[in-house]
C-alpha cells in the first residue's frame, strides 16, 4: 500500500518489502529492506528498476527514517513520522536525474479484531521543477479469515489525479512471511491506466545487537 501505517518493524528486527507492478506499458521491480536498530526508528534503503515497452528505462533509490511516537494498541491510535528521499536516474539522455524529498505522518486507528484505518498527511518537494505539494492517503485493512486480509486505499498529491488500490494479503507464516496482490487505477481514469501488483514481505525475529 502507498498509504503507510503507524507501526514500525519490531525492535532489533528487520523486514524486506518487495513487489512487482505491471501496467500496459511498463514493469516496476521494487525491493526495500528496513531495520529497527534502536529508539523505535525504522531505517529503510532500497530501490526500483523500471522497464518501459519503449527504449526509456529508469532506476530509483529510496531512503527513509520512520519514527514511531505513539505505539498502536487495540481500540487506540498510533502515530509515526517519516522523512525520506527518492533519487531517480533515467537512462535516456533526454531526461535529467532528479531528487525528491518527502515528509509523511501516518496515523492509524485500531478498530478491534485486527481491523485498521490509516490516514496519511504529508508533503513532497520535487527537485526537477522545484515544486512542493501536499500529499494524503486513506486506507484500511479488514481480515476475511485468520490469514487473509482485504486491503483498500485512496491517495494523491495535491493537483494530481487521485489513485486507488484494492487487494488481498495472505500470511504464509503468521508475522513472518506474507504475500499480497492488488489492482489499482486512477479515479475516473481510462482503460489504459490500471495496474496490478504482486508482493512479498519477509519479517525477521529480533537478532540485531
Amino acid at each position: 500500500m502507498n498509504t503507510d501505517d503507524a507501526n514500525v518493524v519490531d525492535p532489533k528486527a528487520c523486514q524486506l518489502e518487495s513487489w512487482v507492478r505491471r501496467n500496459r506499458s511498463s514493469t516496476e521491480q521494487w525491493a526495500i529492506p528496513g531495520c529497527n536498530f534502536l529508539a523505535d526508528v525504522e531505517w529503510s534503503l532500497g530501490g526500483q528498476q523500471r522497464s518501459e515497452d519503449t527504449p526509456w528505462n529508469s532506476s530509483l533509490l529510496l531512503g527513509q527514517a520512520k519514527k514511531r511516537w505513539l505505539r498502536l494498541s487495540d481500540g487506540d491510535w498510533g502515530l509515526s513520522t517519516t522523512l525520506g528521499f527518492v533519487n531517480t536516474q533515467p537512462t535516456s539522455d533526454f531526461n535529467a536525474p532528479q531528487r525528491d524529498v518527502y515528509f509523511n505522518a501516518p496515523i492509524t486507528r485500531a478498530l478491534g479484531e485486527d481491523r485498521f484505518l490509516h490516514l496519511n498527511v504529508g508533503w513532497i518537494q520535487h527537485g526537477r521543477d522545484n515544486t512542493s505539494r501536499p500529499t494524503w492517503g486513506l486506507g484500511g485493512e479488514w481480515p476475511l479469515q485468520p490469514r487473509v486480509i482485504a486491503i483498500s486505499e485512496i491517495y494523491a498529491e495535491n493537483t494530481t489525479p487521485t489513485q486507488y488500490q484494492l487487494g488481498l494479503r495472505f500470511w504464509i507464516k503468521p508475522q513472518r512471511i506474507q504475500i499480497d496482490t492488488t489492482y489499482g487505477s486512477v479515479v475516473g481514469g481510462n482503460s489504459d491506466q490500471p495496474w496490478i501488483t504482486i508482493g512479498l514481505r519477509l519479517l525477521t525475529p529480533a537478532f540485531l545487537p
